[in-house]
């Protein structure tokens, strides 16, 4: 069971380490949009606000390079993390089936984006309040989350489906065609 719990979280971190990078180059994209279909404006990236307030925490600033990198490392971080708790979410569920997968990994991206959107952007002030946001933009941002949610729910899929019956079972079946 602990071991169930692990492994999910190790594919959850997975799906969201590729989940963040789909989310990157979509951010990258969105911007080409028409602007009523362009996601929420952020004042200020959400990597950056947080390694500075680490610094004023601090009492100094962070070398210019380690500052960059963690600022950007906080995207993967992020992801990375809501990846692993969406596997140890998942570890007792079972995903066999992909719309299972669908359905939890849009929950889970929905989640996410309650989370950043609804709550801890807002309140640090980098994005408006999400009634003021406009419902085209929030559709796009809630979308693209609850496709890095999906994203992040097929690697917790495939071990699912690959524990449901065992190799040897699987191998005699196709034997057996």
């Amino acid at each position: 069971m602990k071991h169930d719990a692990i492994v999910h979280a190790a594919g959850g971190v997975l799906g969201g380490t590729v989940g963040t990078a789909l989310m990157l180059k979509g951010m990258k994209a969105s911007q080409k949009l028409p602007e009523r279909l362009k996601p929420p404006p952020v004042r200020r990236d959400p990597g950056e606000f947080m390694v500075s307030r680490v610094e004023q925490l601090r009492g100094a600033p962070l070398r210019r390079g380690l500052h960059d990198a963690l600022a950007r490392g906080m995207h993967w971080g992020y992801g990375a993390t809501s990846g692993a708790l969406f596997g140890l979410a998942t570890s007792r569920l079972r995903l066999r089936t992909l719309p299972a997968a669908l359905l939890a990994g849009s929950v889970m991206g929905t989640a996410v984006w309650a989370v950043g959107y609804i709550g801890w952007l807002p309140a640090a002030k980098l994005t408006p309040p999400v009634w003021r946001q406009g419902a085209r933009r929030v559709a796009v941002s809630v979308l693209g989350h609850m496709a890095f949610g999906i994203v992040s729910a097929i690697p917790v899929l495939l071990l699912d489906r690959r524990r449901a019956e065992p190799w040897w079972r699987r191998a005699l079946k196709r034997i057996a065609r």
